[in-house]
This record gives C-alpha cells, structure tokens and sequence, in this order.
C-alpha cells in the first residue's frame, strides 16, 4: 500500500536519490542527475506553500520512498498555471500509484491558485503521455531540446489541462504525516 506526505527537510537526500536514479535511466527525465534550479530549492525548502504555489509530495510504498509529485508554478505560465511532475522508481511504476497522485493534483490544485496545469514530457516516455492524456490533458506545444546526457535532439511535449474542465473535489486537503 502506498501513502503520500508532504516533503520534510529530512527527505532531502532521497528525493534527491530517486531524480538520480530515474534520470540514470536516460529515459524520463531532461537530466542526467538532479540539477539545483531556484524552483526546486524553494519546493525543497517548504514542501507546501499555497500562497507561491509550490507543493511536494514524497511517495510511499510501506516505509521505502518510491518516488514524488511536485506541483509548482509554470515559467511560462505565469502564476495561474501550474506544472506537475511525477517521478516514481521503475519497481512501483504501473501500479496506478501515477493516476492517483495526478487525480490528487488536479483536485488540489485550484486551493494553490492555479486555473491550469501542464506537464513537460518527452517524446518517449509513452507511460506519462498515457497518464496525462488519461486524464485530460492535451497537447499545447512542443519543442526541441538538446540533451546532453543522451547525446541528442529531442522532443519535449507541453501537456495541458484546464481547471474549470474538471469536476473534482476542490475541498481536498494536504496529506497529514
């Protein structure tokens, strides 16, 4: 069984581990290891902060950290679009542990100030374009990137979804620990 909290301080490292470890896979992520930006060391700084709109979620399978969902503003956005990330180690992908924290996000997601959501996916990764299509989200744009660590051009597809288009339960609340 699998449980969600919001980040603590303490998890630093493993959250950290788990980016390493799935970039290592040159399959899902822009990455080849976790790179220090400024929206990650606020969502490593707080966890949850409704008024910036920034939420981490650490993902539990029994006591093994499994993975996160990150939600936090859009760089092109702006402040009322949200993106949303999700990152699970390959032992506990396609136990729907990923439909589950999207469904979460997308109901939270109004109570952080955000009327949309979109997700940054590359081309391959077939198990998150099928998540976020699942649930709604269409394809808004896309763009080439160079990856370093895979020595290539590729696409990355901008998935989106519109809050006023979802009928979920907007007094939902944050795990408690």
């Amino acid at each position: 069984m699998f449980t969600y909290s919001v980040f603590h301080k303490h998890d630093r490292e493993q959250v950290v581990e788990v980016i390493n470890r799935v970039a290592a896979e040159n399959r899902f992520l822009q990455t080849g290891c976790y790179v220090s930006s400024l929206t990650w060391e606020n969502l490593l700084a707080c966890g949850a902060d409704q008024e910036n709109g920034y939420l981490l979620l650490t993902v539990y399978d029994s006591k093994e950290l499994a993975g996160f969902v990150r939600l936090s503003p859009d760089d092109l956005g702006g402040r009322y679009t949200g993106n949303v990330g999700i990152v699970l180690l390959p032992k506990h992908r396609y136990k729907r542990i990923g439909t589950k924290l999207l469904d979460f996000i997308v109901n939270i997601a109004p109570v952080f100030g955000y009327k949309s959501l979109v997700a940054d996916i590359l081309f391959d990764n077939f198990v998150s374009l099928r998540l976020f299509t699942g649930r709604g989200f269409t394809q808004c744009s896309s763009r080439n990137l160079y990856l370093r660590h895979r020595n290539a051009v590729v696409e990355e597809v901008k998935m989106k979804f519109f809050l006023r288009d979802c009928q979920g339960k907007h007094n939902v609340e944050l795990p408690n620990d």
